[in-house]
C-alpha cells in the first residue's frame, strides 16, 4: 500500500519535529546526582525532568568542575558530563578535578592528562601532576619538578625539589630547601632563599630567612626586608613586629610606625590596637598614638565598639575612647 502525498508530508514533518525535540531536550539535560539509599550509590538525573541518566552505582560523587564531575566506584574513578554521559570509564587510581580544560590522572603509579572528551590529552608519563593554572601545570619526573603547558610540551626544566601553581604570574618553587620565585619562562622574580612563606593577606605574605623574618608581595618581590625576630601578618594596614624582644607596627611600605618599645600587643582591631607596658595595657591608634593610656590588668581586642578590661578587680567594657560602659 502506497501512503499519499499528504501522508507522507505529515510524517516527513512528525520525524523532523521528533528529531528538533530530542535535540533540544539533549541541549538542555542538566545531570545533578542523587542518593540511592536501598543501594547506598549515587547515580546521576536530569535536574529539570528527574529522568534517570545514569542509575545509582557510584561510591563518591565529587563536586562538579567545568561542567564535569569525578566519579569512583571500587577504588577506581571516572568522569561524567553535564548531560549525564560517562565520558571517562571508571579506570584511574587518583583524579583531580578539571581545570582549563584537562584533568590530571593517574594509572599504575604514573600521571598524565586527559580532556572533556575523556581522552588522553598528555601521555600517563610522570611521577605526578598537578592542574592547570594560567596555561601551565606542575610535574614531577625522575623525582623532580618543572612545568609543563597543554600540549605536553616542556616549558620550564624539572630541576625543582617542589614546585607549585602559577598564580598572577608567578610560581613558589624549592630549590635546595630554600622556597623561591618563578615566572612563568622560569625566570627567578626572587631567588631561593627563604625558610617558609605564609598565605597571603591584605596583598602581602610573611616570610623568614635565615631565622630572619619580613615580607612579599603578590609578585614574589620582597618589600619589607627579612630584619626582624617575628612578625605577625598585616591586619588592618598594619602588621606587629619584634626585635629584641620589643614590639611596635609597621606599615605595608615598611614605615615603623610604632617603633618597637612594648612588652606585648595585639593586631589591630576597628583601629586600635592593645599594647603592654610593664604589666599594664592600653590602646594605639593607627597612628601610633596612645588613645587609650596603659592602666589595665588585662584588655581584649576591640569588636562591635568595646574592649573588655580588668581594673582594680573590677571586669567592665570600654568604648573606642575609653570611657566606661556597664553593658
Amino acid at each position: 500500500m502506497f501512503l499519499n502525498r499528504y501522508t507522507y508530508q505529515i510524517i516527513i514533518v512528525c520525524v523532523f519535529a521528533s528529531l528538533f525535540l530530542n535535540c533540544q531536550t539533549n541541549k538542555h539535560i542538566s545531570a545533578v546526582p542523587f542518593y540511592w539509599k536501598d543501594s547506598r550509590k549515587y547515580g546521576f538525573k536530569d535536574s529539570t525532568t528527574s529522568r534517570i541518566l545514569i542509575m545509582p552505582k557510584y561510591n563518591i560523587v565529587r563536586e562538579k568542575r567545568e561542567n564535569i564531575t569525578a566519579v569512583s566506584y571500587e577504588e577506581k574513578w571516572g568522569f561524567v558530563n553535564k548531560k549525564g554521559i560517562e565520558i571517562a570509564a571508571l579506570i584511574y587510581d587518583e583524579v583531580l578535578n578539571y581545570s582549563e580544560g584537562l584533568s590530571a590522572v593517574s594509572r599504575k603509579g604514573k600521571w598524565g592528562y586527559i580532556n572533556k572528551q575523556g581522552k588522553i590529552a598528555i601521555p600517563i608519563v610522570y611521577d605526578f601532576a598537578g592542574p592547570f593554572k594560567e596555561n601551565q601545570a606542575s610535574v614531577k619526573i625522575n623525582g623532580k619538578w618543572g612545568y609543563i603547558n597543554q600540549s605536553g610540551k616542556t616549558i620550564i626544566a624539572p630541576i625543582y625539589d617542589n614546585a607549585w601553581d602559577f598564580r598572577n604570574g608567578i610560581a613558589m618553587v624549592l630549590f635546595e630547601k630554600k622556597i623561591g620565585f618563578i615566572d612563568t619562562y622560569g625566570f627567578y622574580v626572587n631567588p631561593p632563599k627563604y625558610d617558609e612563606v605564609w598565605a597571603f593577606q591584605e596583598g602581602l605574605a610573611k616570610v623568614v630567612s635565615d631565622f630572619a623574618y619580613g615580607f612579599i608581595n603578590t609578585k614574589g618581590i620582597e618589600i619589607i626586608p627579612c630584619k626582624y625576630d617575628e612578625v605577625a601578618e598585616f591586619n588592618e594596614d598594619m602588621a606587629r613586629i619584634d626585635i629584641n624582644y620589643q614590639i611596635g607596627f609597621i606599615n605595608k611600605s615598611g614605615v615603623e610606625v610604632v617603633p618597637p618599645q612594648y612588652d606585648d600587643a595585639g593586631n589591630y582591631s576597628e583601629g586600635l590596637a592593645r599594647v603592654s607596658k610593664n604589666g599594664k595595657w592600653g590602646f594605639l591608634d593607627i597612628t601610633g598614638a596612645l588613645v587609650i593610656p596603659i592602666i589595665y590588668k588585662s584588655a581584649s581586642d576591640f569588636t562591635n565598639g568595646y574592649s573588655l578590661v580588668s581594673l582594680d578587680d573590677e571586669i567592665f567594657h570600654i568604648n573606642v575612647i575609653g570611657k566606661r560602659n556597664n553593658k
